[in-house]
């Protein structure tokens, strides 16, 4: 293995903490902070309390320590830790400050022996087993799951040899979430089948945005509700730089949103954007997004936070309000929207995009530094393969406790394939998940896929706010992608 090269993936793609891993769809055209599948924690470092004995094992117990950037895996491991007396697990939260990719890198190549048990997502999988930092699955039996777990997610875990090295509990197709009375408003009709037909294109969806503010909504919160639902094909191809009509094309729809006033300019994970699930929102500008000394909208998502902001927007003048209509959001994003839905709970609908995309997710594997390999592999296949464990997942684990996360075993999904849900009217996510699922190509992604849609998304917001001339920016993104991989992607300007 060449280590000077995989260490300098790793800290070209690693360092930015971008969550963005959906089907090579991240880039953002703003900088938005993406969330992880689930619910991830900015709090700093938690754990499940759990006292790891370092020195492996303690009356007839072996101990093992877990690192993750979500609380999930805080929750399996509370889990397990009550149903099994043999091996505890202290699972540990480091997510603090976007510095999990960097401990994980500075542990596992310092030689440390803990964590035993590492997490990882998509944008990050690839890196990490081809710095060697995950023990191969299949010496445990691996094998002999295959086929249990809806077949991307499965593949995803393997490295370029089809070892498996990883393994994740859930799916996280992608789509849209509407507002069904919004969606009513504006185009005469709410059902799933009619509105899956605004999102079949960008052409559409073009047309969708420019109605929706004629007739005083906004389509979307903010330009980037495309992000998870985006691209057919991979950033590299042969070595080469893959910059295809597509891209370009995204890149002038991204503008067209930004400049035509065609959102509220509430960008993901801000409270206005959280508030706009709720109902109406002030319309911001494109000057005030992400804060500023007057107006502080990167608040959190608390009732609290909500009606200062309101408060704020109003004090400054910002007096034209919308209701927002849909979120480009993967399948974990069902339950943020219940959890800020308000008095639209109920009143939501669900259609795929223009593409199946997918976004985040949560993957663990076992440290090749790992001394307790055989106990490591006992969770990670209880916690990721076994049915008992996922259909208390999909009951009450997930976002809050509140259960309805889409789990990765497909008998399971098979199973609530016709369960209803009552914030979205009644619609069956599970088999409307699981048919975006079906048409994930795995095939698009790339080890380099983090880095080059953050570059991408800074190039594109270069061009929307006028920083940069389309060329410009296109040109400056190359700069950056030849500074970058030098010797390992060329590319053909």
């Amino acid at each position: 293995m060449k280590m000077k090269k995989v260490t300098a993936l790793l800290l070209a793609g690693l360092m930015t903490f971008s969550l963005t891993a959906c089907g090579n769809s991240g880039d953002s055209g703003s900088n938005d902070a993406q969330s992880s599948g689930s619910s991830s924690s900015d709090a700093g470092t938690e754990s499940t309390g759990t006292a790891a004995d370092s020195t492996g094992t303690a009356e007839g117990v072996t101990n093992l320590v877990l690192w993750t950037w979500n609380d999930d895996a805080l929750t399996f491991a509370n889990k397990f830790n009550e149903t099994h007396d043999n091996i505890q697990v202290e699972a540990i939260n480091v997510a603090a400050s976007g510095e999990y990719e960097t401990k994980v890198q500075t542990a596992i190549l310092g030689g440390e022996k803990e964590p035993d048990i590492i997490g990882a997502e998509p944008g990050w999988i690839s890196m990490f087993m081809e710095a060697g930092f995950f023990a191969n699955l299949d010496d445990f039996g691996a094998k002999d799951y295959e086929g249990v777990q809806v077949d991307y997610v499965w593949q995803e875990g393997q490295d370029e040899d089809g070892v498996q090295r990883a393994i994740s509990y859930q799916i996280t197709p992608a789509g849209f979430y509407y507002r069904r009375d919004v969606a009513d408003a504006v185009f005469g009709y709410s059902d799933p089948e009619s509105v899956a037909k605004l999102f079949t294109s960008y052409e559409s969806i073009m047309e969708a945005a420019r109605e929706a503010k004629a007739k005083g909504y906004r389509l979307f919160a903010s330009d980037s509700e495309l992000n998870y639902c985006t691209y057919n094909e991979p950033w590299v191809v042969n070595g080469v730089l893959n910059m295809n009509d597509e891209r370009l094309e995204r890149m002038e729809m991204t503008s067209a949103f930004y400049n035509e006033g065609l959102t509220a300019y509430a960008a993901p994970w801000t409270t206005p954007w959280y508030q706009s699930m709720a109902g109406e929102i002030p319309v911001l500008t494109e000057e005030v997004q992400w804060g500023t000394d007057d107006l502080n909208v990167w608040a959190g998502d608390t009732e609290e936070a909500a009606e200062d902001f309101m408060a704020q927007a109003a004090a400054l003048g910002f007096d034209e309000t919308t209701e927002c209509m849909a979120f480009g959001l993967p399948s974990w994003g069902n339950l943020i929207l219940q959890n800020h839905a308000g008095d639209t709970f109920g009143n939501w609908g669900f259609v795929p995009g223009p593409t199946a995309g997918w976004g985040g997710g949560s993957y663990f594997g076992i440290s090749e530094n790992s001394e307790k390999k055989e106990a490591a592999w006992e969770f990670i296949k209880w916690m990721t393969l076994d049915e008992e464990t996922l259909e208390w997942w999909y009951q009450e684990g997930g976002d809050q406790g509140t259960g309805g996360d889409a789990v990765s075993i497909v008998a399971l999904l098979e199973k609530h394939s016709g369960d209803t849900n009552e914030a979205y009217g009644g619609q069956t996510l599970y088999k409307e998940w699981m048919e975006v699922a079906k048409d994930i190509d795995f095939s698009v992604e790339t080890k380099y896929d983090s880095d080059l849609n953050n570059k991408w998304g800074e190039a594109i917001s270069n061009y929307k706010t006028g920083q940069m001339t389309k060329d410009e920016a296109v040109e400056y993104f190359y700069d950056q992608v030849e500074s970058t991989y030098a010797g390992e992607i060329t590319v053909d300007r």
